[in-house]
């Protein structure tokens, strides 16, 4: 599995960050946490897009913003 980060801001935003593997594996990682959020009962205000960044030939980086309904 691609390395993910999942970091929690104040305000009760959440970002998903994967920096492995394809776009396509990325983004299915990054749509798979929200997923798991969604069927653990964690109720979601908005589901930010998923965005692509390149630092190199051989990197990608994911990430999705995800914004919990406090």
């Amino acid at each position: 599995m691609a390395r993910t980060r999942i970091i929690l801001l104040p305000g009760g935003k959440i970002q998903v960050f994967v920096d492995e593997g394809t776009d396509e594996e990325a983004k299915a990682i990054s749509e798979g946490v929200v997923a798991t959020l969604k069927a653990a009962g964690i109720p979601l205000e908005s589901i930010g897009e998923v965005e692509f960044h390149r630092t190199g030939s051989d990197h990608v980086h994911i990430e999705q913003e995800v914004r919990l309904d406090h």
